[in-house]
């Protein structure tokens, strides 16, 4: 069975909903304001994030290479999201150690080949590299490791937002041995790919000051947002026509109420206000005007022999002596 509704909570809610109708054109835009301006902020301030996030100045990836194949080390990797239409300059970051075989090996290759999802390659380089022995120093000890960048491509648009990177460290004579007989196979402690926004155009000046094209982006959003907010409650906070007609009605009302009684001139007392003297009965019989009686003249035999006479159109008057 369905709650009852007691009548003495339906009479409160109905006394509340009509003391709050009059108010009601003007509650409603403030609670939509009240419930929308929140969400302009959070998306305004999203938008930033979104625009300074995506100016970020360089990408990194991690390569791990793969050795014992018979062939140089090498190691495919996928490239973060990149923009069709931004330049960036390639490189190869790695850290060798210091050993025998490294300094041994002299110059080694380093290979880039970048392909679409579809396996198109786009383009290939090979750059050389090479493995410099630790300078000595008197007060510091000799440092175990060195850190080399190679820089494979500059100023490379991929039109395209994902690529596969495929790399190759070393020499192809790497079934000649060394020395003691080491193989000639380049000793990598970490490598990474390295991408770096080279600034061009419009998005070349908001990466140069990503902070501000942060906060000028978010006000704009914000901008944009609140107009739309304002355009939609615009109507709501304007009169109506009828009420504008009533408004317009009661003013006309009031001016011509205000002109007559401006314009008016004073106004003399009226025979009402005026004490009236009561006449006597001679003086209303004196104030009879009488006339003499009129009495119409007896018409005559006319003998028919006669032609006929025109009647006169005026009466005969017997004038009292």
């Amino acid at each position: 069975m369905l709650p009852r509704i007691s009548t003495g909570s339906t009479s409160v809610l109905s006394r509340i909903f009509a003391a709050l109708r009059p108010f009601a054109p003007r509650l409603v835009p403030l609670l939509v304001v009240s419930l929308f301006i929140p969400l302009v902020l959070v998306l305004s301030t999203a938008a930033g994030w979104v625009v300074w996030s995506n100016l970020s100045v360089s990408w990194q990836v991690p390569l791990y290479l793969q050795y014992g194949d018979g062939i140089p080390p090498y190691a495919f990797v996928s490239l973060p999201s990149l923009s069709p239409r931004q330049r960036y300059d390639i490189s190869l970051d790695l850290v060798l150690p210091y050993t025998e075989s490294n300094i041994a090996l002299g110059n080694f290759m380093t290979s880039l080949t970048l392909s679409t999802a579809t396996n198109k390659t786009l383009v290939h380089v090979r750059r050389p590299a090479i493995t410099l022995p630790p300078s000595s120093r008197f007060f510091f000890s000799t440092p175990m490791s060195s850190r080399i960048s190679v820089p494979l491509l500059e100023s490379f648009i991929a039109g395209k937002t994902s690529l596969t990177a495929s790399i190759r460290l070393g020499r192809e004579d790497g079934w000649k041995t060394l020395g003691a007989g080491q193989g000639r196979e380049v000793s990598v402690t970490s490598a990474y790919l390295q991408g770096l926004v080279v600034p061009h155009g419009i998005r070349g000046l908001a990466i140069r000051f990503p902070l501000l094209s942060a906060i000028a982006s978010a006000g704009m959003f914000f901008l944009i947002l609140s107009l739309i907010l304002g355009s939609c409650l615009l109507p709501l906070l304007l009169p109506t026509p009828q009420e504008d007609n009533e408004n317009g009605e009661s003013l006309v009302g009031l001016k011509r109420r205000t002109s007559s009684t401006s314009s008016k001139p004073p106004s003399l007392p009226s025979d009402k206000d005026t004490p009236r003297r009561r006449r006597s009965r001679g003086s209303r019989e004196r104030s009879i005007k009488t006339e003499a009686s009129v009495e119409t003249a007896p018409a005559k035999e006319e003998d028919p022999a006669r032609g006929l006479r025109r009647r006169s159109s005026k009466p005969a008057i017997d004038e009292e002596k």
